[in-house]
Parts: structure tokens; C-alpha cells; sequence
């Protein structure tokens, strides 16, 4: 026969068991507020910046942040468990390519043939610190014009089926910058400068390099921004940064007849390789460039960054800075 202390072990075990799993009934009603008091909703993005026809994966992510195991119900429909609210740079809620409908669940068990749980949902048990995660590719059910930033915010429903007004929001909002694809962008920056009626930075710089070669340096120096250009010198900078307003001309001047010594040597040839557009305003144009120093030749490769005015001078480019590197 048992004794007195085997059944007060049992009873011991029994309650163990009982409290292992926070109370519910057969498909986990009570558990809902439960959840949202020690669980945590957080989306992801791979990157900050996608590209028309890239891929554009939302991660979101529960995590049970409390001491108890918690249990969730996400629907084979991940449309009913992760809803997600997208919004433009201006506020604007963005319309899904096709809105999801959403029929009564339960009048749906009732007339659907479901898997052998007898469920759409399936049951995921969270312990301390574990997380579950289901990734939402933002590109198949959004639109997205290009050159905007969209913010994109979650909601997760722990028990959809049984109560679609429980649910837990993100605890941060991600955003990114949909872009056309690079080519295009390119595309479309010249053809606003043209339609401007203003130079091209290609052609800035075909005529900087040209009145060099020509050794007309007034037309040379017309296209410098001085105050940036001579801070990548360091011969000059630290001098033109620490001098006051008045003395900082004369600096300039001595650092005009110095680029008129050509102290890299004489330039023979010059080719625009490559131009780049940071922002519809910036624009970095890559140079291969030949210089003769006495019977030798040197071969480089400047990379020019420039910004386009406003005002009375747009369509003006003035060069900014210089990045130089010896090729071999």
C-alpha cells in the first residue's frame, strides 16, 4: 500500500504539472493576456535601402521576455496572425496590391476539412528567452514608389481564431528607402540636368581639366569652391582652417599659384570614367588621368565630388574635393 509521504509526492508532481503551462482551455483562450504581458513583438529589415525588383523580407519576431512558458497560435494563414500597417514618408497608409479578406474562422472550422489537429493554427510553445519568427516579404503585397521612405509597424494576434481582438503591437517601427535601380537613377538625375538647361558634371569637369592642359587658369578656377577644394591639401589646410576671415584670401591666392606650378607634373590626357550621383545635387565623377614629370609618366585616378548650386546659378557645378590614387 502507499504510504502517507508517496501521495504527498504525487500531489507535489501533480501541481508542478498543472502550473508548467499557464492555464487555458482546449485551444488556448486564457492565454492570450497572458501573453502579452511577458512576451515581445520586434520587426526586422535586412537592410536600410532596397531597389526596385529586390526582395524586401520583414522579420517578426515574439519573444517570451517573462519567466513562464508561454503558448501562441499563428495561423497556417499568416495573414490573420502578422498584420502589419505601412505608411508613407507623409503619413499615408499604403494599400495592399489585393486586401485580404478575412472570413469568420469559426463558421469556417465548422465547413472546411482541417489538418489531423483538428486546427488552421499551429501551436508554438515559448520558454524563457526563446523567440519565434516568421518573415513577410513587404515586395509581394506593396506597391512602392521609388525615392520614398516607408515605415512599417506590427501586429501580432496570439489566437486569432478564438479572439481577434487580442493582439500586441511592435515595440519599434522600421523603416527604408525604395530606390530605382541604380541605372535608372542615373538616368533620370541627367535628364533632370538637362532639362535644366545646365552643364553636366562630365562636362565640368572636361572643361576644368581642358583650360588646365591649356594652362588658361582663370577658366580653370572658375569651377573651384575654393573654401572645401584646399582643405584636401593638407600643405594648405590647417593653415586656410586656423587663419581669420581677411587672411584667408591671401591663402587662397598662394594656393592658386601653387596648383599653377602643376605639382604633379604636366597633364598629357585625361578620360571621365565613371559619374555617380549621391543625391539629385551631389554627383562624384571618376578621371583617369596622365601626367608627365620630366621623361616620366604617372598614371592616376581622381575621384571629383561636386555640388550643384541653386538660385540664380543652377545647373552650376563647383568642385568640392579631390580624391587622388596612383595607379599602377
Amino acid at each position: 500500500m502507499w504510504s502517507f509521504r508517496t501521495f504527498i509526492l504525487l500531489g507535489i508532481l501533480l501541481v508542478r504539472s498543472l502550473v508548467a503551462f499557464p492555464d487555458r482551455d482546449a485551444r488556448g483562450e486564457r492565454i492570450d493576456n497572458f501573453v502579452s504581458l511577458q512576451s515581445k513583438i520586434s520587426l526586422s529589415l535586412t537592410k536600410r535601402s532596397y531597389q526596385s525588383g529586390e526582395r524586401v523580407p520583414l522579420t517578426f519576431t515574439i519573444t517570451n521576455t517573462g519567466k513562464e512558458v508561454v503558448r501562441i497560435f499563428p495561423s497556417f494563414d499568416y495573414r490573420y496572425s502578422f498584420q502589419i500597417i505601412v505608411k508613407d514618408e507623409n503619413d499615408r497608409i499604403l494599400t495592399p496590391i489585393e486586401d485580404p479578406e478575412f472570413p469568420d474562422p469559426i463558421l469556417k472550422r465548422r465547413t472546411t476539412i482541417v489538418n489531423l489537429v483538428g486546427d488552421e493554427n499551429k501551436e508554438v510553445s515559448l520558454h524563457r528567452n526563446e523567440s519565434f519568427s516568421k518573415t513577410i516579404y513587404l515586395d509581394e503585397h506593396y506597391s512602392f514608389l521609388p525615392d520614398q521612405k516607408f515605415f512599417v509597424t506590427g501586429y501580432f494576434y496570439p489566437n486569432y481564431t478564438e479572439d481577434k481582438s487580442a493582439f500586441l503591437r511592435s515595440q519599434n517601427t522600421v523603416g527604408f528607402l525604395f530606390q530605382n535601380p541604380k541605372a535608372e537613377r542615373k538616368e533620370t538625375v541627367t535628364r533632370q540636368i538637362t532639362e535644366n538647361g545646365g552643364l553636366s558634371p562630365e562636362e565640368t569637369i572636361f572643361l576644368f581639366l581642358g583650360a588646365e592642359m591649356k594652362k588658361h587658369w582663370e577658366y580653370h578656377f572658375k569651377w573651384i569652391d575654393f573654401s572645401e577644394y584646399i582643405l584636401a591639401y593638407d600643405r594648405f589646410s590647417s593653415a586656410y582652417t586656423e587663419a581669420g576671415v581677411g587672411e584667408r584670401e591671401t591663402i587662397i591666392e598662394d594656393f592658386k599659384e601653387y596648383l599653377t606650378e602643376t605639382p604633379s607634373g604636366v597633364l598629357k590626357y585625361f578620360k571621365v570614367m565613371n559619374v555617380d550621383y549621391p543625391s539629385k545635387r551631389d554627383a562624384r565623377v571618376q578621371v583617369y588621368v596622365e601626367r608627365m614629370m620630366g621623361r616620366f609618366k604617372t598614371r592616376y585616378e581622381y575621384i571629383y565630388t561636386l555640388r550643384q548650386e541653386e538660385g540664380s546659378r543652377v545647373g552650376f557645378w563647383q568642385i568640392k574635393n579631390l580624391l587622388v590614387k596612383v595607379k599602377k
